[in-house]
């Protein structure tokens, strides 16, 4: 839940999601925010954030190369991805993915 001492006319709410692999989407409260997919990984929620409960959803895309090495594993019988050039196997190593974070709420003077 939001803190109603965060909101105030001389802050600004930021979501910052520290480390993402490789790029998200920020729902908040069924409003998209946006994507970001460089650095810093943030999102402008001022005017998204009510006092009291807030539904924050966090849609992380992976890259295509983790997908390749998962449809290169043993018994996977349903392929999702398909390339002419098998450059990833199933002993390929993964690159980190995901929403590895730390996720905060930044309260960020106005400018």
């Amino acid at each position: 839940a939001a803190d109603k001492n965060w909101f105030s006319n001389k802050a600004e709410l930021w979501l910052d999601l520290g480390d993402v692999k490789n790029l998200a989407e920020v729902t908040v409260s069924g409003k998209s925010l946006g994507i970001v997919w460089k650095q810093p990984f943030r999102v402008d929620v001022t005017n998204a954030l009510k006092a009291g409960d807030n539904k924050i959803e966090i849609k992380v895309t992976d890259l295509w190369v983790n997908r390749l090495i998962g449809d290169a594993q043993p018994g996977v019988t349903n392929k999702i991805t398909y390339t002419t050039m098998p450059f990833y196997q199933a002993n390929s190593k993964l690159l980190p993915s995901g929403l590895i974070g730390p996720v905060r709420v930044l309260s960020l003077s106005k400018q």
